[in-house]
């Protein structure tokens, strides 16, 4: 076979495994079931997965980290299954984010935008299902998203309570924070001689205060946060470790186009951040909030657990730190994040 001849023989494979992935992942018995329909508001075209025990009349949406991940693939994890054993959960993939489609604008790539959507999505909840029980839940950047639309009272009144995980209310912060982590886990890894070239060198491009919401510097940072299991604080409970790539492909509503469009969404986005401080006016949320977080976590360091939890203006308000897990206590800590997001919920879900 020619040079040429193999190259459309690539594009070819490379072309069905898209299309299989798109297509054929509700064969998968995870993605069975459940009701799925689109949000469509300003170019954009949102696709939303609502499933599990929609009789209960108490759901959950999940708000997904990035600016750009996914929540399709949440439901391959054994913390969601069993949530949704008990409660409905609305699994959505943001604006230009996981496997959504239109055509919008990057103009339209920012938090005010983002929260609109969300205005609508718990609109159309209460009409489709009758007005049940919704709480919020937002992991990492979800946290972002989460607060930002709680700020608000007139959204309260439609959220019987807000789950913050590994949150990022406070971003402006949270990357100052993050940086400190690693030149402090760096200098404990120079210290016991390990790998000592590279984080010297590491430490002394940090002592040069790097701008990171600048997408490549951040990304850097982000790789060092990996190697010293910011993420995962066990590795082997990364996502890329519990689910491969042809586990997400062929299992999941995944698809190869999915990282350009991450790295589309997030690299307009993440400068828009970089003065995203909710703090002062976290006060304003005085619905039930529950604020769990990684003790580990090198991305969004415990200390913003504190943080919200001081600042939010709930009454009704707790917290947990999970001691074995870094940014992702949903995945590592599977069983007892289960247990405290279930308390929480069937503590307020009749109010």
């Amino acid at each position: 076979m020619g040079g040429i001849e193999m190259k459309k023989f690539i594009f070819f494979l490379i072309t069905v495994t898209v299309l299989c992935s798109c297509g054929d992942f509700l064969l998968n018995e995870d993605y069975r079931g459940g009701d799925w329909f689109y949000l469509e508001n300003k170019g954009a075209t949102m696709p939303v997965w609502v499933n599990g025990n929609k009789q209960s009349k108490t759901f959950i949406i999940f708000l997904h980290g990035g600016p750009g991940d996914t929540a399709m693939i949440m439901p391959l994890f054994d913390a969601l299954i069993e949530l949704q054993k008990d409660y409905a959960i609305v699994y959505y993939d943001q604006r230009s984010s996981g496997v959504a489609q239109g055509n919008a604008k990057p103009d339209s790539f920012k938090v005010e935008q983002m929260v609109e959507d969300l205005e609508k999505l718990v609109v159309l909840i209460q009409h489709k299902y009758n007005n049940p029980a919704i709480f919020l839940m937002g992991i990492s950047w979800g946290g972002t998203l989460g607060t930002a639309y709680l700020i608000n009272p007139i959204n309260q009144t439609h959220i019987s309570g807000w789950i913050e995980i590994d949150g990022g209310h406070n971003l402006r912060d949270g990357m100052a924070h993050s940086a400190e982590w690693v030149i402090t886990m760096a200098t404990e890894q120079i210290n016991q001689g390990n790998n000592t070239g590279h984080w010297n060198k590491e430490i002394a491009w940090y002592n040069t205060k790097p701008d990171l919401f600048d997408f490549k510097k951040v990304e850097r940072h982000a790789g060092n946060v990996e190697k010293l299991n910011g993420y995962a604080y066990n590795p082997s409970n990364s996502i890329m470790s519990l689910l491969p790539m042809p586990t997400l492909i062929f299992s999941s509503p995944y698809n190869l186009f999915f990282e350009s469009n991450k790295k589309s969404l997030t690299s307009v986005m993440w400068r828009r951040l970089e003065n995203i401080n909710f703090v002062p006016e976290m006060h304003k949320i005085t619905i039930p909030s529950l604020i769990l977080w990684g003790r580990h976590d090198g991305i969004l360091p415990v200390v913003q657990a504190y943080e919200a939890y001081d600042n939010i203006g709930s009454v009704n308000k707790y917290i947990h730190i999970f001691e074995k897990s870094a940014h992702n206590p949903i995945i590592e800590e599977p069983e007892l994040f289960v247990q405290k997001v279930k308390e929480f919920i069937n503590k307020y879900k009749g109010m």
